[in-house]
C-alpha cells in the first residue's frame, strides 16, 4: 500500500508539470520571480543594516530596544530628528551613528538602482499585468479563440462584443500588438497560434469556437492540425476558417475544420442575392444580416438532436418552445439532408434532426441553456 500511495503522488507531480510546461502563465510566473531575486541584494543590506544599528544602540544604551530600532531607522533613513537614545550624545556615540548614516547612504543607493533597474529595464510591471490577463483567461469557458488579427479579425473581434461573446486573441506579429492594444483587445497572447502552449494557455479545452484567421495558409494548415489535435471531437470545438478556393476550403475541412469559407464566392453569393431582389433587396438583406450575425434583435441557430437527447421522439407541441422560450422552429434539417419547412405542432423529433431556431438572441441562449444541445 505505501508503494503503490508514493506511485501515485510520483503520477500526480509528473501531470502537474507537464501541465505547467504547456500553460504560459507558469513560464511568466518563473520570469517574474527570477527578476524578483534582484531584490535580494538590498533586502539583505537592509537587514544587515538594521541589525547592526540596533544591536550598537542597544549597547550603547544599556538595552533600550525601542530607542534603537528608532534611532537606526531615522540615521539609515537619513531623518536625523535628533539622539534619543541614551549613550548616542557621547563620543562613541557619535562615531557609530556616523559610519550608520554612511552605510544607510550607501543602502539606499543600491536600493534605488537596483529597483529602478527592476521595474524599467526587466518590465516587471507588464510581466505581472500579462500574469493578471493570464489568470482572467483561465477563468473563461465556451469563449472563442481567433488566430490571427488582421481586419477581419477586427470586424470579427466587434461582432463578438455586440454578442457578449468572450474571445482570446492570439498573434506574435507586432504589428498585430499594436492593433490589439489600440482596439482595446482585453485578452491576447503574444504567441504563434499554432503552438500548443499558446492555444492551452488560451484555454482551447473550455472554448467553443476557434478561428484560423492567419494570413498564411500553411499557418492555418497548422493550427487547425494542432487544435484539432488537442480536441478532438467536433462537436466540442467548432473550428472555422478561410480559403482561397473550394479545393482548398474542403482539405481544410478534411484536416478538422467544421466550416471553411470562401470569401470571392461568398460575396459573389451574397452580391447574386440581392440581384434576385432588385425590388430593394430588404430580404437579402434581412436574411443577411441574420446569417451573419448583423440583426441585434434577431438570430437563427441550428440545434443538432444527439444520441440520448430529451428531444428525441417528442412532437413541437409537446416542447411548446415558442410559449416557453419565444422561440420558433421554422424548418427541421433530417439525418439525411432533407429540408422540411413545413413544420407544425404534430412534427415528431428523431435522433440526428437539426432545429432551425429563429427569435431574438437571448431567448436563443435560454433555450440552448435548457436543453444543452449541440448549437451549429
Amino acid at each position: 500500500m505505501p508503494k503503490l500511495s508514493r506511485l501515485k503522488e510520483i503520477k500526480k507531480k509528473l501531470r502537474l508539470k507537464k501541465k505547467k510546461e504547456k500553460q504560459l502563465i507558469y513560464i511568466y510566473q518563473s520570469r517574474l520571480i527570477e527578476s524578483l531575486k534582484e531584490l535580494r541584494i538590498p533586502l539583505l543590506l537592509l537587514h544587515f543594516s538594521l541589525s547592526v544599528g540596533t544591536l550598537g544602540y542597544m549597547l550603547l544604551s544599556g538595552g533600550n530596544f525601542i530607542d534603537s530600532i528608532y534611532m537606526t531607522v531615522i540615521t539609515i533613513g537619513t531623518i536625523g530628528f535628533g539622539e534619543i537614545a541614551k549613550g548616542t550624545d557621547t563620543p562613541a556615540g557619535r562615531i557609530f551613528t556616523t559610519f550608520l548614516a554612511l552605510m544607510g547612504i550607501g543602502v539606499f543607493t543600491t536600493s534605488v538602482t537596483v529597483i529602478v533597474r527592476l521595474f524599467l529595464v526587466s518590465d516587471v510591471l507588464n510581466i505581472i499585468k500579462y500574469i493578471k490577463m493570464l489568470t482572467d483567461i483561465e477563468k473563461l469557458k465556451d469563449h472563442a479563440i481567433v488566430c490571427g488579427y488582421n481586419k477581419t479579425s477586427a470586424w470579427l473581434a466587434e461582432a463578438l462584443r455586440k454578442r457578449k461573446i468572450d474571445f482570446v486573441v492570439i498573434d506574435a506579429r507586432e504589428e498585430a500588438l499594436k492593433y490589439l492594444q489600440l482596439h482595446n483587445i482585453r485578452y491576447f497572447i503574444t504567441e504563434e497560434p499554432y503552438k500548443k502552449t499558446a492555444l492551452n494557455s488560451a484555454g482551447i479545452h473550455r472554448a467553443r469556437y476557434l478561428i484560423a484567421n492567419m494570413e498564411d495558409e500553411a499557418k492555418n494548415i497548422a493550427v487547425i492540425a494542432t487544435a484539432r489535435l488537442l480536441v478532438p471531437d467536433r462537436n466540442k470545438l467548432f473550428i472555422y476558417s478561410t480559403a482561397p478556393t473550394d479545393g482548398t476550403a474542403q482539405k481544410l475541412e478534411e484536416l478538422g475544420a467544421n466550416k471553411v469559407i470562401v470569401p470571392d464566392k461568398l460575396i459573389a453569393n451574397r452580391v447574386f442575392s440581392y440581384m434576385l431582389h432588385e425590388a430593394g433587396g430588404y430580404v437579402s438583406d434581412l436574411f443577411d444580416r441574420i446569417a451573419y450575425g448583423e440583426e441585434a434583435d434577431l438570430e437563427i441557430v441550428e440545434l443538432l438532436v444527439q444520441s440520448g437527447s430529451s428531444l428525441v421522439g417528442k412532437k413541437l407541441k409537446e416542447i411548446d418552445i415558442r410559449r416557453v422560450y419565444g422561440v420558433t422552429v421554422v424548418g427541421i434539417r433530417r439525418f439525411d439532408g432533407s429540408l422540411d419547412l413545413t413544420v407544425s405542432g404534430d412534427t415528431q423529433i428523431e435522433e440526428g434532426d437539426t432545429l432551425l431556431l429563429l427569435g431574438k438572441p437571448s431567448n436563443i441562449r435560454k433555450a440552448m441553456d435548457f436543453y444543452k444541445e449541440v448549437l451549429i
